[in-house]
């Protein structure tokens, strides 16, 4: 308990066993606590704009019109600080928004064993009003909240966060990348050897590749084989444009939940395509294993099997989500990684070294142990995610009240914590505008790493509610890089100052129109 001045002073004037000069140092030591220690603050003090005008910026001719998330939120930074409020409109609860390191680690330190995450509303209502039948009480990650969330996260963890359940794929992967390796050679420009302007699409068919092996057990061939497969096209192209609906729908001022406006009719024949052609390819599948096991094959312990022992509904929503939130945050990553190294020659070099050392010829196909042996390979990719963070951050609900910045806050309110915000500021990197890999590696002198503060790095988010992807995406982005700088010198020749423009996620907004020379060794 807490003694008070005058409550001291009382009792050593009774005991009589101390000087003045002590009374006097403790009434100091109080009065400068209750300095330090303002109240807290009420929930209605924290700095916001006003509903209507909040709408009317977003509207032609306001100031958040055609700007991405990031930009308007920077906007509203710089105006009301590191704490203020985002006033939902059309139904949608207000949003507090917190660039502050401290606030971000009280919400993860208070969020709970079923951390509550605001799903994306379009997404869930189409898969709990529209498509009920195919779904379910298997909603999936993004979808669902509370018990039922953790009883799925539960099922699945053993598949995805386990290593092990990885190295299957490192074999196959090889082969995806060796084939995009000669789709680089086929479309470069044969006296410039630049890449066509689309080479972004070029990358995600490589993604959309890799990752369709995880989610139904087969090569599309999109890269090269097949590359009209009406199926593997229309889960491609759909997986790309559900995550621009969902930013117009769930994150911009909408009144979708009240009438039926045109983007969200389009949001709903995209959902459904990509379901239908989703179920098809599974059912496929399940009857090609099928085949295969009662002509008495082994089955491949492929994390898609293992998924459907689970239940096949399962199977079906993980297909779904890895797609809808992998293809393109995987693709930015890849791009951004090439366009570092292709901008730091230096680093370029220094990692073709170590791959040189663990990929003897071009043609080495990777396994778990040479993989475990490439410290700056992952350096470069750590340090391509903070120079280009992808996304503004993530959201949470705190069970219970909290203060943030000296605020009360509410239990129940929506929070957006804008962690990948940070990841340039000079306040906790130093020299954030410089691309240095070393900053994630043990000093070879002092055999220590750099001090990081860990809630301004998070791009797969943190805690239980953690991107259950996470290793899926470094196996993908580790495999694509290696085998690239193996094969190829990169450089980008051109102006690079603003590549991306982040809506819910980044997407480019410049031509991709890199130059890969061969390495001769």
């Amino acid at each position: 308990m807490t003694v008070t001045a005058s409550h001291g002073a009382r009792q050593l004037f009774l005991a009589g066993t101390r000087s003045m000069h002590a009374t006097a140092a403790a009434v100091k030591l109080n009065l400068a606590d209750d300095v330090v220690a303002p109240p807290v603050r009420p929930y209605s003090e924290i700095p916001r704009p006003g509903k209507l005008s909040f709408m009317r910026s977003f509207m032609p001719g306001g100031e958040f019109h055609d700007k991405s998330f990031s930009e308007f939120t920077s906007m509203m930074r710089k105006r009301y600080g590191d704490l203020f409020i985002m006033p939902g409109a059309f139904g949608r609860k207000d949003s507090l928004v917190t660039f502050s390191t401290k606030d971000i680690e009280m919400v993860f330190r208070n969020e709970g064993v079923w951390p509550h995450r605001e799903g994306f509303d379009s997404l869930v209502y189409f898969r709990e009003k529209v498509r009920p039948d195919v779904f379910g009480e298997k909603k999936g990650l993004i979808a669902t909240q509370s018990e039922e969330w953790s009883k799925f996260r539960s099922a699945v963890n053993p598949v995805f966060m386990q290593p092990r359940g990885l190295k299957m794929y490192y074999k196959p992967l090889s082969n995806i990348n060796n084939e995009f390796i000669e789709r680089i050679k086929e479309i470069r420009d044969p006296k410039t050897l630049e890449v066509p302007a689309n080479f972004e699409e070029e990358m995600g068919r490589l993604i959309f590749e890799s990752l369709a092996l995880i989610a139904f057990n087969r090569e599309m061939g999109i890269i090269r084989k097949h590359r009209d497969n009406p199926d593997a096209m229309t889960i491609f192209k759909t997986s790309r444009e559900i995550f621009k609906l969902v930013f117009k729908l769930d994150l911009q001022p909408s009144p979708w939940k009240f009438i039926s406006t045109p983007t969200y009719r389009k949001m709903i024949r995209t959902l459904s395509e990509s379901l239908n052609v989703t179920q098809r390819m599974l059912d496929d599948t399940c009857a090609e294993l099928e085949k295969r096991r009662k002509a008495g094959e082994p089955g491949s312990n492929s994390m898609l099997e293992r998924l459907m022992d689970i239940d096949p509904k399962i199977a079906l929503v993980m297909g779904l989500d890895i797609l809808f939130a992998g293809v393109d945050a995987t693709t930015v990553l890849l791009s951004a990684t090439l366009l570092c190294l292709s901008k730091n020659q230096e680093k370029q070099h220094k990692l073709r070294e170590e791959l040189l050392r663990v990929m003897p010829s071009k043609e080495t196909l990777l396994n778990d142990e040479t993989m475990k042996d490439m410290p700056y390979l992952r350096a470069v990719i750590k340090e391509a995610l903070r120079y280009y963070p992808n996304g503004f951050g993530t959201f949470r609900i705190c069970p219970g009240d909290v203060t943030l910045s000296g605020y009360n806050i509410p239990k129940g309110t929506q929070i957006m914590l804008a962690s990948n915000a940070l990841m340039k500021d000079e306040k906790y990197y130093t020299s954030p505008n410089d691309f240095l890999p070393e900053r994630w590696l043990r000093d070879p002198e002092t055999n220590k790493k750099a001090q990081v503060s860990p809630f301004t790095f998070l791009p797969f988010g943190f805690g239980p509610r953690q991107c259950i992807g996470k290793r899926v995406v470094d196996l993908e982005v580790e495999t694509a890089v290696a085998k690239i700088i193996r094969n190829f010198h990169v450089e980008f020749n051109y102006d690079a100052s603003n590549p991306y423009k982040t809506f819910f996620a980044m997407e480019p907004q410049i031509p991709f129109h890199f130059k890969f020379t061969d390495i001769d060794q």
